[in-house]
């Protein structure tokens, strides 16, 4: 596995577990491999911030600007940049 000691990184929240498993579908189509954290033990647990109830999608560090940007580019609708603050540590 060309990834195996890479670390994953969040690049995105969603509003919703069902948004963000679309997601990493989106991205697994193109060769991209990504995660949301709980959704293989259906916990879907997802985190507040600022009373918002938001999901994490992650990709391996080599991923994630080319992910951004096809998430980008499929303008899916992503919580704001503001949510992921200290998220990453």
């Amino acid at each position: 596995m060309p990834h195996r000691d890479e670390p994953l990184v969040t690049i995105a929240r969603f509003g919703t577990e069902l948004e963000a498993s679309l997601a990493r579908g989106a991205l697994e189509a193109i060769g991209i491999r990504a995660l949301v954290p709980g959704e293989w033990n259906g916990s879907f647990g997802g985190l507040y911030r600022g009373g918002i109830r938001t999901t994490a999608l992650q990709v391996f560090e080599s991923d994630s600007d080319r992910a951004v940007l096809e998430l980008r580019r499929m303008q899916m609708r992503l919580v704001p940049d503001a949510a992921m603050e200290d998220d990453d540590a």
